[in-house]
């Protein structure tokens, strides 16, 4: 199974009280036995329970590629420790726009952002992630980083997202291809109510099976 369909202690926005990567899942909640279990099975990952910033929603706050996995200042030093424990290329990157999972998408191509990063921390930020950098507006919004999904070379976009942008996403980082899709019977905020790696993913429990079914095929997990 590559699909599971939770909620996380009753809230949906599992893509926010989550973080994850091939072989690990950050999850800023401790959550039932089953749930942990569920998470498991579909992402293939060990779990690790951290909060960032204080808070249990490391998907708002972290961000990376094979290069660095960038942690905003304000996360305490022990979380920051526990991450490298995992022996992550951790990278602390000082901003006001601290939400970094919010406000910058990347993958090992290119990396997206929020209109009101300076030009020092577009250049930052290309040299920790050693890729292109470049600012964008997604459906009239400043925060990329909660309208995209990715998933290797395929990649879903906030629904309303314009053709410009959506090529731009699509050329910057290097994808195959990029479809428009939502979550949670609706909600364009696709980062929201999605958790996911290369192995599978997690999408809120108030998803419709349509949209299960359009991130299977968009996300590219129903190829082969």
């Amino acid at each position: 199974m590559h699909v599971a369909k939770l909620s996380f202690n009753g809230n949906p926005n599992v893509g926010l009280y989550g973080y994850c990567m091939d072989g690990h899942c950050i999850l800023g909640e401790r959550l039932t036995e089953n749930t942990d279990k569920e998470v498991q099975e579909a992402l293939q990952v060990k779990i690790l329970h951290l909060t960032i910033a204080g808070t249990p929603m490391p998907g708002v706050f972290l961000v990376g590629n094979k290069n660095a996995l960038l942690v905003p200042g304000i996360a305490f030093d022990n979380e920051v420790k526990a991450l490298k424990k995992l022996k992550l290329p951790v990278k602390v990157f000082d901003t006001h726009l601290t939400c970094l999972g919010n406000n910058i998408i990347a993958n090992d191509h290119g990396c997206l952002v929020n209109t009101e990063f300076s030009d020092k921390e577009i250049t930052q930020l290309s040299k920790l992630l050693k890729v292109p950098v470049k600012r964008v507006q997604i459906a009239g919004l400043d925060t990329p980083g909660s309208c995209v999904v990715l998933n290797g070379k395929y990649g879903v976009i906030h629904r309303d997202a314009e053709p410009h942008e959506i090529a731009m996403v699509k050329d910057t980082l290097k994808l195959e291809s990029v479809e428009p899709a939502s979550v949670s019977l609706g909600s364009p905020y696709i980062k929201a109510g999605v958790l996911n790696n290369k192995h599978g993913f997690v999408v809120s429990e108030t998803s419709g099976g349509p949209e299960i079914v359009h991130l299977e095929q968009s996300l590219g997990y129903l190829d082969g």
